[in-house]
């Protein structure tokens, strides 16, 4: 006698076969979601201010900070790449283009390991209207995935390279047994896809009307304990980079005034501005915040309000050359000092707070994990302990913020 199923179970394996066609081999109780929401990505251009919503889950939207949309450079392709923190067994993953238009062809790719992509879907987005790309598969391991922008239909919003997108989702389940976060190294290799300095064109001017006219020179810094030296007999970043610029001219001299201190936050350091002109002007104001936030568990939109009150007031206050530092990554390796002290704690979202308030206000930018991501071979190479970096990090900092101040004296 063949037992015949009660209505409520075959209704159960009805919604089941249905979500196996719509998202791939799902299992009976455990329903496939959405793990990229709210995950950090990395683009290897520069992201219209604002326009940052790749994964906060809105896909009905062309706005920001709903919406996600590159510059308008026009080096292509331009990539994005999610870290989903975890491995997932991955079985969807949608991409869903904008009415902002210029999206053109794109390309879907995972990894587990971030060396190692393996192409799943090419697909050509129509010019005008929303058409997403919604691409299933049989379940794989997955941790990242990249997003590769090849092209444009031009005569889109913001110009004709930029591109937008409203969200990306990928749809999968956390595997049990494969650990979760980032370790120091993992956002060092990610953060190497992102230019390392951002220079508007007010670095030119400097160059040309300062630097070239000027042999003394002052130098302001505010920020917490990234900024300051904390190692006996370690040369900090700042020092190295003031001999660096002293070695351009053997004759000129530079005067270094440090507000930095550990735990301090950028509302302390406004209440600093007014030192900064005292004795004379300064000329660089080296704004670094954002390790001890993190480490104090600050919210990040009260970081991000304070930071952008600072640059405000500083740019009110400070006739000089703002050059904005993101913070230090904590190194996450158990086998270093201090290990217990970053457990946890990550400056990612510090980080992207430092790049919006930067980008909002057109000043430098200097990405400290991008400078690290290119030199990184084993993590002891670049720190000394969770939180400190090694003499050849601190040097490798100083060379990546004196490339922006190299310049050729005229000859007479």
């Amino acid at each position: 006698m063949v037992a015949t199923p009660s209505t409520g179970q075959t209704r159960r394996w009805l919604l089941i076969a249905a979500a196996m066609l719509l998202g791939g081999a799902a299992i009976p109780g455990q329903a496939a979601s959405n793990v990229a929401v709210n995950k950090l990505y990395q683009c290897s251009s520069e992201i219209l201010p604002g326009w940052t919503g790749l994964t906060d889950g809105v896909k009905d939207s062309d706005q920001p900070p709903a919406c996600f949309a590159t510059d308008n450079s026009t080096e292509f392709p331009k990539e994005i790449i999610i870290d989903l923190d975890t491995v997932c067994q991955v079985t969807k993953v949608a991409v869903y283009n904008s009415l902002n238009g210029n999206t053109r062809r794109i390309a879907v790719l995972t990894s587990v390991d971030l060396e190692n992509f393996e192409e799943l879907r090419q697909y050509y987005f129509p010019p005008s209207q929303v058409q997403p790309l919604i691409h299933s598969f049989p379940a794989r391991q997955v941790r990242y995935v990249k997003i590769k922008l090849y092209d444009t239909w031009r005569g889109g919003r913001g110009g004709d390279n930029c591109l937008y997108l409203r969200e990306v989702e990928v749809y999968g389940e956390e595997e049990a047994d494969s650990g979760s976060g980032q370790s120091g190294a993992d956002i060092l290799r990610l953060s190497a896809l992102r230019p390392i300095v951002v220079a508007p064109h007010c670095v030119q001017i400097f160059r040309r009307y300062c630097l070239e006219t000027q042999l003394n020179l002052t130098i302001g810094i505010l920020g917490d304990r990234f900024a300051l030296a904390d190692q006996p007999g370690q040369t900090h970043w700042i020092d190295l980079f003031t001999q660096q610029l002293c070695s351009q001219d053997d004759s000129r001299q530079i005067q270094v005034i440090n507000r930095a201190m550990p735990g301090q936050d950028p509302h302390q350091g406004a209440q600093l501005l007014t030192q900064m002109t005292q004795p004379g002007p300064v000329d660089v104001l080296i704004i670094a915040y954002g390790t001890d936030a993190a480490l104090m568990a600050m919210p990040v939109n009260q970081f991000r309000r304070e930071l952008q009150y600072l640059l405000e007031a500083a740019l009110d206050t400070v006739p000089a050359l703002v050059v904005m530092v993101t913070p230090v990554v904590f190194a996450g390796d158990p086998n270093l000092a201090y290990y217990s002290q970053v457990q946890g704690k990550q400056t990612q979202q510090m980080t992207a707070a430092v790049e919006e308030v930067a980008a909002t206000s057109d000043c430098v930018l200097m990405r400290t994990a991008s400078v690290l991501g290119h030199q990184l071979g084993h993590i002891d190479d670049l720190y000394r302990d969770n939180l400190s970096l090694s003499s050849k990090a601190q040097q490798a900092l100083a060379e990546a913020l004196g490339q922006l101040f190299t310049y050729t004296r005229p000859t007479d």
